[in-house]
């Protein structure tokens, strides 16, 4: 571990060896990007149920690789997306005259040469099929039973639909014959939640509350011979979400749980939540699409995010969500098959910040906490701008604009939506250099990420509006920096204490000690020391306490520091008895 800090100081200071503070800056926006940054920058519908005015939302992911292209489906989105690189994404419109889109939860699958569809229902629902799903053209096939979430898998000439989305009932499954589309099986239930046993199962911000939780989003993966059967617990409206798994032998079960579980996990950082998704492959790498909670102005206003993930050598599936908001290598890139992600870090974090104007109550410092749930908003959408000093040259690699919609009326689909801006850098906060020009932008996309393709130098960020049709206050979640900083990376954390709940073993206190010139802790959890696939982002303070444990399984704990010059990885490991 100690290893992997001496390794980053010495990249940084190579890199800042040739990281002259020259009068002039120059930046250059990459044409192909090698990385992304979560959430997807979609163009996000606005809701079109009573009390969702202005309130964007996608929820539900499921991704299929068809011909030459990447499909992407979710709820509430007017249609669907597709994309050849996983950077460019067209939005492909559909009429509910032509599919029931509006239909929460869609169901996919590809089998010979057509891509199906069907969308959650109280009972039958038309399967549709397309070979030309980029040209929104559609076809019926048969109407069948679909149930809530419904998630299909294909197997020989079996069709398996498994389906729930219930406080009281379990996830099922049922065989169809994929030729007839009749069924072939009565329906077989396969699991339900425990709350007693399953803590991350418990509802609430922070697994806290007692009410049963919703047990939804079905998904099943194959996997060296075996089944792994995910879904989703407590609720949407959580940074809570989360997917566990059962395996079994056999696609109808019986099942058994995964100690490891939750297996797609983000309760913390920039933006919560990794549940109800699917499993996708790009290239050789695992994928997991997710849903993330935002859930302010409506319980279901959410996004979609990707995560890597996979299956050990012990045939244990997991979802890397450590960092899990920071730049990641594309999908099916050569990059992505080989690590998971630059050592870039955050640079913007809780930096001093000037704008021009800000509403009571939206200060300027929302757009520099990390935190997706606030926001500056500006008292107009004229030549609005935002400053961020770094107090340190950087060397910055990427720039993520993270748009809020206060003020927002829109309903659905609105094609005159854009947001236009300039981006500027300077050394010395008085001569600027522009290294970022979408003053003619007009295409919606709240999340815009800017990869360039060499890092430059600078001391200040400062981003400037230009046209923005969403409402008449402009508004940012987060202006968000990576790269470099020229500093140490924050020792090591020295001691660290865990404490179980003896009345409630799914309840832990962690403590530790402070690291001097650390912006966060990491705590990395899990099954054994080399299964610490779990983790919480601490932004302030040396204490977590947890609620999301498994109650009969031990524990391994160990807590990671980090700034903007990198990370060092805990040497301290904690053993938590069941």
């Amino acid at each position: 571990m100690k290893t992997f800090s001496v390794i980053v100081m010495m990249a940084v200071t190579t890199l800042f060896s040739g990281c002259s503070l020259k009068k002039e800056i120059e930046a250059t926006v990459a044409s192909h990007p090698k990385t992304f940054c979560n959430p997807l920058n979609l163009d996000y519908r606005f809701m079109i149920i009573e009390g969702g005015d202005g309130i964007r939302e996608a929820a539900d992911p499921v991704v299929a690789h068809y011909k030459d292209n990447y499909l992407l489906f979710a709820s509430k989105s007017s249609g669907y997306w597709y994309s050849k690189d996983f950077v460019n994404w067209t939005h492909v419109i559909i009429p509910d005259s032509v599919l029931p889109i509006e239909d929460y939860a869609p169901a996919i699958f590809v089998h010979k040469d057509y891509v199906y569809y069907v969308g959650s229902t109280h009972g039958k629902g038309m399967l549709y099929r397309s070979d030309n799903p980029e040209a929104g053209i559609w076809e019926k096939v048969k109407e069948i039973w679909s149930y809530w979430d419904p998630a299909f898998y294909v197997e020989g000439d079996n069709l398996y639909m498994y389906y729930g989305c219930s406080p009281v009932d379990p996830i099922y499954v049922q065989v169809l014959d994929l030729n007839t589309l009749e069924a072939k099986s009565e329906v077989i239930e396969c699991f339900n939640s425990d709350k007693e046993k399953h803590g991350w199962e418990r509802t609430g911000e922070h697994n806290e509350l007692t009410r049963r939780p919703y047990v939804e989003g079905a998904w099943m993966t194959k996997h060296d011979g075996r089944y792994y059967l995910q879904y989703a617990a407590p609720g949407t409206e959580w940074k809570s979400y989360a997917d566990g798994v059962y395996v079994s032998n056999s696609p109808t079960g019986p099942f058994h749980y995964m100690d490891n579980n939750p297996v797609s996990y983000k309760p913390s950082g920039f933006m919560g939540g990794a549940g109800h998704g699917c499993m996708f492959k790009a290239g050789k790498q695992w994928w997991k699409a997710a849903t993330n909670s935002i859930s302010v102005r409506h319980m279901f206003e959410r996004r979609l995010s990707f995560y890597p993930s996979g299956f050990d050598a012990d045939g244990y599936l997991f979802t890397d969500t450590y960092l899990g908001d920071y730049p990641m290598f594309l999908p099916d890139t050569e990059d992505a098959s080989t690590k998971t992600r630059p050592d870039w870090m955050l640079l913007s974090y809780h930096k001093p910040v000037t704008v021009s104007s800000a509403l009571p109550g939206y200060p300027s410092e929302n757009a520099v906490d990390e935190e997706s749930r606030t926001a500056w908003v500006a008292t107009g959408n004229g030549e609005e701008w935002l400053k961020i000093d770094l107090e340190t040259p950087a060397s910055i690699h990427a720039i993520q604009v993270n748009y809020d919609e206060y003020g927002a009326t829109q309903k659905g689909i609105n094609p005159d939506l854009y947001q236009s801006y300039v981006i500027y850098a300077s050394n010395d906060g008085n001569k600027w250099y522009t290294i970022v020009n979408n003053a003619n932008k007009r295409t919606d996309r709240p999340h815009d990420y800017i990869e360039f393709e060499k890092p430059f130098c600078a001391r200040y960020i400062k981003w400037v509006n230009k046209e923005y049709t969403v409402s008449n206050q402009v508004s940012l979640r987060e202006l968000r920096i990576f790269g470099h900083g020229k500093g140490k990376v924050p020792p090591t954390v020295g001691h660290l204490t865990v404490r179980r709940d003896m009345a409630d073993p799914c309840k832990a206190v962690l403590l530790w000690d402070k690291s001097d010139g650390a912006d966060g802790y990491i705590v990395r959890y899990g099954i054994s020391p080399d299964k610490l696939y779990s983790s919480f982002q601490v932004l302030q303070g040396t204490s977590l306490e947890i609620g999301s444990l498994n109650s009969d399984i031990t524990y391994y704990f160990t807590v990671d520091t980090y700034n903007e010059n990198g990370i060092s990885h805990g040497t301290v490991l904690v053993e938590l008895k069941k």
